[in-house]
């Protein structure tokens, strides 16, 4: 009786946050069964299994607290006599942007199957009442697994004020007092996360 088994088994390749799977080595079965004599009996069974799997996980916390503030006016003209006063100032403006990205998964799999699987059976030979049983299974899998968490806490106080002014005790002129405007623009974004599982 001539019996050959040789099963190579694959390794499983695993990435976190930024990683990639190289191809897994094949799993090659074979088996022999020759030249048994009269009433023998001969039974092979083999299983073989290769798989790889990815887990990528990210959590961002972000806390942003911004205070803002623009002024304009609060002038005075006062006591003036026979004379002509004018006053003007300018605009007063805020503008806040509060931009906070997601986090990202990559992940570059090489070969999702993860095996090339031969198996080469050959029973032949056998005698009289011989009983041959050969049993060979081959299972493959991988998994793929995902996640972000993203917290954003964002407070956002503007204020802008304008005017204030005050002309008092002025006599025999023109007084003139004009002041700009108070405007507040406030922005905030949030970008969402990504996963990307690309098979090459």
């Amino acid at each position: 009786m001539t019996f050959k088994s040789r099963i190579a088994t694959a390794a499983a390749v695993s990435a976190v946050v930024l990683g990639s799977i190289a191809p897994l080595a094949f799993a090659k079965t074979t088996v022999t069964v020759i030249g048994n004599g009269a009433g023998s009996n001969t039974t092979v069974n083999i299983s073989s299994k290769t798989g790889g799997s990815i887990s990528q996980g990210n959590a961002t916390s972000v806390e942003t607290e911004i205070i803002s503030g623009a002024n304009t006016g609060n002038n005075t003209a006062n006591g003036n006599t026979h004379g002509s006063v004018i006053v003007n100032t300018g605009n007063a403006k805020s503008n806040v942007n509060v931009s906070v990205d997601g986090s990202s998964n990559t992940a570059t799999v090489t070969s999702l199957c993860g095996c090339k699987t031969n198996t080469n059976t050959t029973v032949a030979g056998n005698g009289k009442n011989s009983k041959t049983t050969v049993t060979i299974s081959n299972g493959n899998w991988f998994s793929a697994l995902q996640q972000n968490v993203v917290e954003v806490l964002a407070g956002v106080t503007s204020v802008t004020n304008t005017g204030g002014n005050t002309t008092n005790g002025n006599t025999g002129g023109v007084v003139g007092v004009g002041t700009g405007n108070a405007t507040s623009n406030v922005t905030v974004g949030v970008g969402g996360s990504t996963n990307t599982l690309t098979k090459n």
